[in-house]
């Protein structure tokens, strides 16, 4: 920059200087030329001097040093010169080349050691003679030498000062830069808590170091965000292999069993080849699980239809009483405040939207005591926002005012601490840290509520508190009318 600024600078300088010399010559020649015309009148006069017989030089009037006048006949016969007054002449040519510039602007010739400046004129007696008036130039050309010299050691000078004022002003100008280049450094060496302290948003320097930030804000959480599914995906396939593990060791021991014949045929064999079966069978419903987790992962469109939530919900009820009839679990209307229940549809895999509901339902069932009451709530909701917020969320919040489908799973249990609610959506995650398989269950289940809550365009929210219980509550988009199902 300091070198461009630099460069600009001489070039405009140079053309300054050229066109102050070209001007100044312009000057000083105009001034010669109007001497030469005025005085050209008075060369008529050199005849009268000379009288018929006598060509001897005599000076005329009106003449000073530095300037010659010459004479000639009409056949180019010098008939009169003037002094010399120094050992330059000029040197004038051909006279027919001086007679055809008779009357003509006064022009430049070279001479033997400068330039002169000449005028011709027709002199009388009747126009047959010619008068050539010629002023050497040599003050002039030392006047512009020397004002090269000057502007040379001028332009030399400035563009010094300029090169030296424009270094400080990018030096002052690159600080910010440098400091940032300092912080992008520490940044490259792993601090990415760095911020850039100059966020001027006047400046550009200001404006970049906003762009920066951000961007580093950005990256920072892309950065936490990868080592926190990298995490994610390190538990997830300890605990994938770990639940599989288990049931094909058991499998591996009975089988182990047989082949010693610690099982002959017989009641001994029958259970081991149940419990070998139970095994398969968990086996199988873990990797379901996982595949179906991994085609909604996927994001392939679901297959809508009108789903009534009422129905599913009673299903899952009646299903429920004939698993566990030694449960309380009943379905209730939404508002509390009412005893109708609402008949509520929605666009959506109405096999997957099941999953949903029998899932939450399992979990309630096996998460709380047997005392512990569990009621699944169908309704609709106009979008207004509930007085407590949820501990966990996943999936869009839906605009304000949207209505929405929802289905509320709620149980009277112990509840959860804040800590676990935060992750119960996870794949494979257990609050229990020894990994009992005292209530059963792999953790994928509330996972795959969440996705397909999330393939649906819905959220899932979860209220709850150490010793009061917990509720799920799903929102589903896109509810149908009565009259359009």
């Amino acid at each position: 920059m300091v070198v461009t600024t630099a460069v600009l600078a001489a070039v405009a300088l140079v053309v300054a200087d050229v066109a102050g010399l070209t001007l100044l010559h312009s000057q000083l020649v105009g001034r010669v030329d109007a001497q030469l015309e005025g005085q050209a009148r008075g060369l008529s006069r050199i005849a009268q001097h000379l009288p018929d017989g006598n060509r001897q030089p005599r000076p005329g009037p009106g003449f000073g040093g530095g300037s010659r006048v010459y004479l000639y006949a009409a056949d180019g016969t010098r008939l009169y010169a003037s002094p010399a007054t120094s050992s330059d002449e000029p040197l004038l040519g051909a006279f027919t080349a001086l007679k055809a510039r008779a009357g003509a602007h006064p022009f430049t010739v070279d001479g033997t050691a400068g330039s002169w400046r000449v005028k011709v004129t027709a002199a009388a007696p009747n126009d047959q003679e010619y008068a050539v008036h010629a002023v050497a130039l040599h003050a002039i050309q030392v006047t512009e030498q020397t004002l090269i010299l000057v502007d040379a050691a001028v332009t030399v000078l400035v563009l010094l000062l300029i090169a030296l004022a424009a270094a400080s002003v990018v030096r002052i100008g690159l600080r910010p830069l440098t400091s940032m280049e300092k912080i992008a450094t520490e940044i490259a060496g792993g601090d990415l808590s760095r911020r850039v302290p100059d966020t001027d948003p006047h400046t550009e320097s200001g404006r970049l170091g906003t762009a920066l930030n951000t961007m580093l804000v950005r990256i920072e959480a892309a950065l936490a965000d990868r080592t926190a599914s990298e995490r994610r995906l390190r538990q997830f396939l300890a605990d994938a292999s770990h639940e599989l593990r288990t049931p094909l060791t058991s499998i591996q021991g009975f089988a182990e069993l047989y082949r010693r014949g610690g099982a002959p045929p017989g009641p001994a064999l029958d259970e081991a080849m149940g419990r070998i079966e139970a095994e398969v069978g968990r086996m199988r419903l873990l990797v379901n699980d996982l595949l179906l987790l991994a085609r909604l992962d996927e994001e392939r469109p679901l297959e809508r239809h009108p789903v009534d939530l009422l129905a599913v919900a009673a299903d899952a009820v009646r299903d429920a009483h004939v698993r566990v009839p030694s449960r309380f679990v009943q379905l209730a209307a939404l508002d509390d405040d009412s005893e109708a229940f609402e008949a509520v549809t929605v666009y959506g895999d109405e096999p997957r939207i099941r999953q949903v509901v029998t899932n939450l339902l399992a979990n309630a069932l096996q998460h709380t005591p047997e005392d512990a009451a569990v009621t699944i709530r169908v309704g609709r909701s106009d979008g207004a926002v509930l007085e407590t917020e949820p501990i966990a969320v996943v999936g869009a919040e839906l605009p304000a005012g949207t209505p929405a489908a929802v289905v509320e799973v709620t149980d009277t249990g112990p509840g959860m601490a804040a800590d676990d609610a935060r992750h119960v959506f996870e794949r494979l995650y257990r609050a229990d840290p020894s990994r009992s398989r005292r209530h059963g269950g792999a953790g994928l289940g509330l996972a795959i509520v969440a996705a397909i809550v999330q393939a649906h365009g819905g959220r899932v929210e979860l209220y709850t508190a150490a010793g009061a219980g917990a509720r799920f509550r799903v929102l589903l988009p896109g509810t149908v009318e009565a009259g359009d199902a």
